[in-house]
């Protein structure tokens, strides 16, 4: 609706009536995180890229011990599994379901604690400090850098929902729990490559490993061809005779 002011007669826009939240591409708040996500995507590049190239430098790669399988491959499902109720979440929160957006905002954030949980374990079961060489600090830079995007969205998606337990609530409560869970698909998802990055390298090395122990160790258990007599062609045939 357009208005004359009377002092000025410059034409202006009642914008009184427009709704304060929108879902998408016309939120303003979406297009702030998706900007965010390219920031902290380029920064997680750099490192699996440093972690691919690093591995020129050593002739036996991991050249320090392998990381621990469990904290790492639980932590990794525990986030891919999270994103199943955070998207349950967001396709209530466009409808304004406030029971639903409640309910899945919480089951996703309890997975988010427990792949928080998981992180610390893997932390603190690393057999490596980040000073021992360029691959220990890459794997803790990296650890570390997504533990600090994680624990920020675990605490996001818990202040949003405070806010729609207490309330006073607003329909733009419901947008930001959209673009919370948006965010969080990025928490949980950009782990993924580097989590499978390590554990095929680990599960590779448990695969060489097992081949050593069975050409090394199984063949000392067998009846050595040694203890057999080999007899010369002649005598095999003088034999006979």
């Amino acid at each position: 609706m357009t208005a004359t002011t009377s002092d000025t007669n410059v034409p202006t826009i009642d914008v009184r009536e427009l709704p304060s939240y929108a879902f998408g591409h016309r939120s303003a708040l979406f297009w702030a995180i998706v900007i965010l996500i390219f920031i902290e995507t380029t920064t997680l590049a750099l490192m699996f890229m440093a972690y691919i190239y690093v591995q020129g430098n050593y002739l036996e790669w991991p050249p320090a011990q392998r990381i621990p399988v469990a904290p790492l491959a639980l932590g990794t499902g525990t986030l891919v599994v999270s994103c199943i109720p955070m998207e349950v979440a967001r396709r209530a929160a466009r409808r304004f379901d406030l029971r639903a957006t409640r309910l899945w905002l919480a089951v996703g954030l309890v997975l988010g604690v427990a792949a928080c949980v998981f992180r610390y374990w893997s932390f603190d079961s690393l057999p490596f400090t980040w000073r021992d060489n360029s691959y220990a600090s890459i794997v803790w830079l990296s650890f570390g850098t997504h533990a600090t995007e994680l624990v920020a969205s675990v605490l996001e998606t818990l202040v949003i929902i405070a806010v729609l337990f207490k309330g006073p609530l607003e329909k733009k409560h419901f947008e930001d729990a959209a673009v919370g869970c948006i965010f969080w698909y990025f928490a949980a998802l950009v782990w993924v490559p580097f989590g499978l990055l390590c554990l095929v390298e680990v599960v590779t090395v448990l695969v060489l490993n097992a081949a050593t122990w069975l050409r090394v160790v199984v063949p000392t258990r067998v009846k050595s061809p040694a203890t057999y007599r080999v007899v010369p062609s002649g005598e095999a045939a003088s034999e006979r005779t």
